[in-house]
This record gives C-alpha cells, structure tokens and sequence, in this order.
C-alpha cells in the first residue's frame, strides 16, 4: 500500500508546438480486478494507451495517426527520403513520437509501403512521397501455340490497385472502350493480343498497352502417293511459307502453294514462314526412303523437340536422374513444367521459352519438396533440350530411357 501510494504517477517524454522536450506526468490507472495480483506492468500499459495516449499497441488500427507523426518527425525537414537507419534513430530520441511495441516501427513501415502511402527504393532509403506507379500487363504463356495457333495467356495486372480492369484488342489497337477480359486465362489464336490495365481508383496511372507476340509454328507431313513421296507444309495461326530443298536460305525460297515433291535420297527441306512482322524457320530432315533408324551426326550440336506433348520424366526417381545426366553434359531446357505432389496438394513450375541449366531446375525441385512428404511424387516435362553433340543427346535419351524419332532431332 505504501508503494502504490508513493508510485502513483508514470512521466514521459512529449514535446509540443512551441515549447522543448519535456517529461510530463499522468496519474497512474489504478483500476484493476481486485481478485487478481497487482501486475504493475500492467498498470503502466493502461495508463499509456489511454487519453491522452503515448503507447499505440495495435499499430494498424491506429495506423493514420502514428503514419502523420513519422512523417512530421523521422525524416529531415524539407525531405521527402530518408535512410531507413536514420529513421529508426530519430524514432530513438524524437520525444513527440509516440511509444510502439518492439519492432512496431518496422510493422509501422509495412503497413504504409503496402498501402503506398511510403516506398522502399530499395537502397537504404524510404521516400514518404512515392511517384505514382504505372498500370502494366505481366503475360503469361500456358503452354505452347496447337496446332492452329492458339494458346491460353494468363494475364497478371501489376500496379493497378485493389480492382483493376483488363481490356484487351486482338489483332488490333487496344484503348479504354475496347472490350474487359473476361476468362482469365485467354484463350487466343491471333497474331497478336494488345492489354490495357486501368485502375478504377485512380491510385495508379494508366500505363502503355502490353503487346503479347504469339509465335508461328510449322509442321509437316510426308505421305507416299503412289511412288512418290510428297510433304506438305501448315503453318499456324497463318503465314505466308517458303522453301528451299537445296540448303539455301529459305527466306528466299520458293513460295509453298501445295504439297512439295520430293525425292527418294535423304532431304533436308528448310522452310520459312513470315505474318505480319512474325518470323519463324525450321529444318525438317527426311530419311532416304526404305532406310531405318535415327541418322543423328554425333560431333555436331543437336537439340531434341517435341512442341506437342513435350518428353516426359514420369517420376521422382526418373526426374532427378535425369537431370543428373544432364548436369554431366550440361544440357540446357526449355518450356520446362515440373509437377510436385498430388491431387489439391501439388505445386507446379512452369518455365517459358528461357534456357534453364539441370542444376538450377534441381535446387528449385529440392526447395519445393521441403514442403512435402519424402515420398511425393515429382514429375518433369521439357519441350526442347540443346546438346552440345549428337553423341551427348543420344547417350542422354538412352539413360532416361526417351525414344528418339528423326522429326525430334534437330541438327
């Protein structure tokens, strides 16, 4: 009792419009539940969190008024950016803030970085003054282009606030009366998608359209009619073809209008395809007629592709072992998907048209399976492979135990 009469005031640090740091009193709250011991922790507690308050405990309920008094008192006068460091001293010794819990001040930044009232430029410094960000499009490929060019694009806004719209143009310009997204992801066959992202709130500007390129794809088909062999050439989603049988450049070949005839020896047909600024050229290689087997030349680069299903690694222990062999030969992959776990418990990757190493799609397969059972399944698809020789690509497919076909190797 004599204790609580003597100590029956808590002074703190304030400092006011006109007037220096001062320590100022304020009667200690004494109401308590009278079954309980006296916890003068507390007492304290209450006393600052109640009016005129100094402790703000829940730092985003009262999230406004703390944000006005750091911006007034942790950055230099006149300055909209501040070392973050500097900032976290000031809030040390600057008597007019008020109290947080541990590491409130830094809660207090998250808070405003994420609400973009404050940015971290990521050197150091924190503008309280971020410059209004630009709406964009992140496109995101699922897949490849079918065989009639179409493919489906996810599409991710980036700095288009809480609510943004998507308003896309096929084949033509897009602009802020051009029709909203609907599926997301879109399914398209067109040459190319134009995006606009809007930010109903105004909190983002409106940025440039993205455009998104859909990629040109050529496939043949080699048929017996009678005693001749006859390829046709398809080109989607469409393009006007060229070719050359006798090794020079396609580009100025002959234009395809029909099925090419083509002789019994070995051919090698190249083959150019061109719409509207999109350009794509392959090599499609024909054994001579009656011969069997794979004619692959082992000291010459290689790369395996398969555009339609892609090649398979069909388990964990399949998975991993190949990209070992890989590793030893340094393979490099594109159009990767890696598949972990099962049924609503499965996380998936999904690499584009980047060339990736076996090592790298390893350390991304051993961090993912941290989060599962040592016993879930993996599985690994690839749609194009480079070897540095025909020799490495053969001895690659014959470990993992992939069949080799002449229209999957290209030279």
């Amino acid at each position: 009792a004599t204790v609580q009469g003597l100590f029956d005031k808590v002074l703190f640090p304030v400092e006011r419009r006109g007037r220096g740091p001062q320590l100022v009193p304020k009667p200690l709250d004494m109401t308590r539940d009278a079954t309980q011991e006296f916890d003068g922790e507390q007492q304290i507690e209450k006393t600052l969190t109640a009016d005129p308050i100094k402790l703000f405990v829940d730092i985003d309920k009262e999230f406004k008024a703390i944000c006005e008094k750091a911006q007034d008192l942790l950055w230099p006068e006149n300055q909209n950016e501040t070392r973050w460091s500097d900032a976290a001293d000031r809030y040390a010794e600057q008597a007019g803030m008020p109290w947080m819990p541990s590491k409130g001040l830094d809660e207090l930044k998250t808070i405003a970085c994420t609400r973009g009232i404050w940015e971290d430029l990521g050197n150091g410094l924190i503008t309280k003054k971020p410059k209004k960000k630009r709406t964009s499009a992140q496109i995101v490929p699922e897949g490849t282009p079918d065989d009639k060019g179409r493919v489906r694009l996810r599409v991710n806004p980036v700095n288009a606030g809480p609510a943004p719209q998507i308003r896309y143009a096929e084949d033509a310009a897009v602009s802020e009366s051009s029709p909203l997204l609907g599926d997301n992801p879109h399914s398209t066959s067109a040459l190319r998608v134009s995006f606009l992202v809007t930010d109903p709130f105004g909190q983002c500007e409106t940025g440039e359209p993205t455009v998104w390129k859909n990629r040109l794809v050529l496939r043949n088909e080699l048929k017996e009619e009678g005693k001749q062999r006859v390829v046709g050439l398809f080109v989607a989603p469409r393009g006007d073809i060229r070719y050359t049988l006798d090794g020079s450049e396609p580009r100025e070949g002959t234009h395809y209008d029909g099925p090419i005839t083509i002789g019994d020896g070995e051919v090698i047909l190249r083959v150019f395809a061109s719409a509207d600024g999109l350009e794509t050229r392959d090599d499609f290689r024909f054994q001579a007629k009656g011969s069997s087997g794979v004619q692959i030349d082992d000291t010459r680069p290689a790369r395996m592709i398969n555009r339609r299903e892609g090649f398979k690694l069909d388990s964990r222990r399949a998975t991993f072992e190949g990209l070992k062999h890989a590793a030893d030969k340094a393979v490099t992959f594109e159009e990767v998907k890696l598949s972990v776990g099962q049924g609503s418990q499965v996380a998936t990757i999904v690499i584009g048209e980047v060339k990736v190493e076996a090592p790298f799609l390893t350390e991304l397969l051993e961090n993912v399976l941290q989060k599962f059972n040592p016993d879930t399944p993996v599985t690994m698809t690839f749609r194009t492979a480079h070897f540095a020789s025909g020799h490495d690509l053969k001895d690659f497919c014959e470990k993992v135990g992939i069949a080799i076909t002449q229209q999957g190797v290209e030279q």
